[in-house]
């Protein structure tokens, strides 16, 4: 027997000996007073579910609680407990929570700006940092923002309460002061600070910072607050305790896995302390069960309710008359609050514009009884702009009136934000492309709105490109000139052969005028002027050194309506470019073109989607254009064939795929693992010699959507001998 589950026993027989009888508790002329029961409910994450299964026994069971302390997950529980909650209330709460979109922490890709859009998906990764005195990282994996809006919604109607001894139940929670290095205990004050204090699990979710405290998860120094509900002024605490797997010296572990296990070393001491000094303890069986495993909350609920069921000899010691009862239900329903009628809208922590936009957003829910679906749908939207690390809010009374106060907490590292780039290309396995760099953001650079974007990468290919975004007048249009310098391999075929390596160098810049039209869709209109110089490095000169200046006139429409940036279930995007090209190095002839391509997403299933892809290009039967400009094979499109293989000045393609996942990763470290299987077919006119006319074939890859970007491994067959083992980290789609 393992030293907690003996300390278990002694702690249990003891209460057994020395309880006395409360089954008459309250009774009219009764000689003394019932005990008044206080719960401490310990932090466990997804495991601290269990709790409303415990709380649900002991009210089916008449057992009044006077009293409720909690951290981490046990703080939620019991603040929504505290709140005037029944447990059957919480439990349909929680099952409308969707917790990967919690955990994962993430800005719903379909809120994010046009311009966001963009970042998320030519950096399809969820790594960002800033360069704001110095190179800063997020403190933490995820903002909060979301648990933040759970939190705010269960704390709305008692945000102007003062003590938490005012709650339909009086409630203590707890947190870690990393500046002080002691427990902070919350018992007044606002309340939903309060939970997403106890709740900041370090370097999961951003700590809450006040003016001197950092704080973060309480069950650092105390998960089961025991000494902190006889504080409250209970006379016998009952204690509910979250049992998980013991490690086994035979257990593999990562170096996270060693980190976290050394962790629970720390609060299980933390944990043995406060069981010894509880009058009654509820051991919940949960070694079946991860921290993470929030899609079992039904279970686990259930084991909480089972645990108490197996303590009834004890509990119900504790059960009153139904007219004690009644009278205790009674005098918590009358403490209950409901969020007052907000007559004004008010926001904090931002630039007076950014105010202004989310007050105007906002304003429709003035008058009205506070609906939080929309206030959360609202906030989800206005994240999207990438500014702020959350958004929460709160009643207010000002002037007599009761309004919204809206807290607006800004990134603290960033801008300038920096999105990292890694791309790895293996299509062609014996040859890999190494890509490194990243796009640093600058913003209200010259005007509010105004964006300075700057793209770096070296490796197997060096460039930068510079762009400066800024609104007229504030208006959907904007200003975009931009500048640019390249050296890129460029791989050339004959006879599906390859013959050449050339590098391609680049410099020059252009201008765009342009108009948004929503959060998907941008039109640009502009003229780009550069310096070619197209040389051989290895290989046959199919081309000979090609030099001079290029200059093209164009017209871009693009819509992004997919719904995720890396692996898209569903949606639409739409890109068209028009061009016309005054000059070009070895062109005889100036020459317009068009370039078309859309990609459309649709699920068959829960989990499963199909997509087609169609993609076009034609210079209109000009065929004097030196290097044809549309090139086909790789990376994204008939992967069974060599990188910039097919040159032609005319062709068109159709791709169909099936997109399956097959296991989801944690939400902290990725999305899911997924099956992809693609079919395409084209046709190609005016190729180089030797060229398959109508190139097709298959491909079958997984994919890992994961913190650090796709990672996709799989195997492509395909016309004319085509075929060839691929690997890939970067753009998917």
């Amino acid at each position: 027997m393992s030293l907690r589950r003996f300390c278990c026993w002694i702690v249990l027989l003891s209460v057994l000996i020395s309880i006395p009888s409360t089954s008459g508790a309250v009774q009219p002329g009764s000689a003394a007073p019932a005990p008044r029961v206080g719960v401490a409910l310990e932090g466990g994450a997804a495991l601290g579910l269990a709790h409303i299964g415990v709380l649900q026994w002991m009210e089916e069971h008449h057992i009044p609680i006077y009293y409720v302390a909690g951290t981490s997950m046990g703080g939620l529980v019991g603040g929504m407990y505290a709140t005037g909650n029944s447990p059957e209330e919480m439990k349909a709460f929680i099952s409308k929570i969707n917790w990967d979109d919690v955990l994962a922490g993430q800005t719903e890709y379909q809120n994010l700006t046009y311009r966001r859009k963009e970042d998320a998906t030519q950096y399809p990764n969820r790594l960002e940092f800033g360069i704001r005195d110095g190179v800063r990282f997020p403190e933490g994996f995820n903002s909060g923002h979301q648990v933040g809006l759970i939190l705010d919604q269960i704390a709305l109607p008692y945000s102007e309460m003062k003590s938490f001894d005012d709650l339909p139940i009086p409630f203590a929670c707890v947190a870690t002061d990393l500046v002080s290095k002691k427990q902070h205990v919350f018992r007044e004050g606002s309340l939903g600070q309060a939970l997403r204090s106890t709740m900041s699990m370090p370097g999961v979710f951003n700590p809450v910072r006040t003016d001197s405290q950092v704080l973060v998860d309480g069950a650092l120094l105390e998960n089961l607050p025991v000494d902190i509900t006889k504080q409250l002024g209970a006379d016998i605490v009952i204690a509910v305790h979250l049992e998980v797997k013991p490690m086994k010296a035979t257990d593999h572990l990562s170096s996270f896995g060693v980190l976290g296990e050394s962790l629970a070393v720390m609060i299980a001491a933390n944990e043995l302390r406060s069981m010894e000094k509880a009058d009654v303890l509820v051991t919940v069986p949960l070694a079946g069960f991860g921290g993470m495993n929030f899609s079992k909350g039904e279970e686990i609920i259930k084991l909480g309710y089972e645990a108490a069921a197996s303590k009834a000899a004890i509990l119900s010691r504790f059960s009153v008359d139904d007219a004690t009862w009644q009278a205790y239900v009674s005098q918590r329903a009358s403490r209950k609050q409901t969020a007052p009628v907000p007559q004004f809208v008010e926001v904090t922590g931002t630039k007076p514009k950014l105010a202004k936009e989310i007050e105007h957003r906002l304003a429709d829910d003035v008058g009205k009884p506070v609906d939080t679906a929309r206030i959360d749908t609202d906030l989800n939207y206005l994240t999207g702009v990438g500014r702020f690390d959350r958004l929460g809010y709160y009643m207010v009374e000002k002037n007599g009136q009761q309004g919204l106060m809206i807290r607006a907490d800004e990134k603290e590292y960033s801008p300038p934000i920096v999105r990292p780039l890694l791309d790895i290309d293996g299509t062609n396995y014996d040859r890999p492309q190494f890509i490194f760099g990243g796009r640093i953001t600058l913003l209200d650079v010259g005007g509010f709105g105004s964006e300075w974007r700057n793209d770096i990468e070296f490796g197997s290919e060096y460039g930068v490109h510079t762009e400066y975004f800024h609104p007229v007048a504030e208006s959907r249009f904007f200003v975009a000139p931009y500048a640019f310098a390249f050296n890129r391999a460029q791989d050339y075929y004959h006879y599906s052969t390859l013959t050449a390596e050339y590098r391609d160098r680049d410099l020059g810049g252009g201008l765009d005028l342009g108009y948004m039209f929503s959060r998907k869709d941008e039109l640009r209109v502009g003229y780009e002027a550069a310096y070619r110089r197209l040389t051989p490095a290895v290989g046959t000169a199919l081309f000979g050194t090609l030099e001079g200046r290029m200059g093209t006139t164009t017209l871009q429409f693009n819509h992004i309506g997919r719904d995720e940036p890396v692996i898209p279930t569903r949606g639409f995007d739409l890109n068209f470019t028009s061009f016309f090209r005054d000059a070009s190095p070895g062109a005889t002839e100036n020459y317009p073109g068009v370039q078309t391509r859309y990609t459309w997403f649709v699920p068959i299933s829960k989990k499963s989607s199909v997509f087609t892809t169609g993609f076009a290009g034609s210079t209109f039967g000009y065929t004097q254009t030196g290097v044809p400009p549309f090139s086909l094979g790789g990376s994204r499109d008939l992967l069974a064939y060599g990188q910039n293989e097919l040159l032609t000045q005319q062709f068109y393609l159709f791709k169909a795929g099936y997109i399956h996942p097959l296991w989801y990763l944690p939400p902290m470290f990725g999305k899911d693992i997924s099956v992809i299987g693609t079919y395409e077919v084209g046709k190609v006119f005016y190729t180089q010699p030797g060229t398959s006319s109508i190139p097709t074939d298959f491909a079958a890859a997984l994919v890992v959507d994961s913190l650090f970007g796709p990672v996709e491994a799989g195997y492509s067959y395909g016309a004319t001998g085509h075929r060839r083992f691929f690997y890939r980290i970067g753009r998917i789609f």
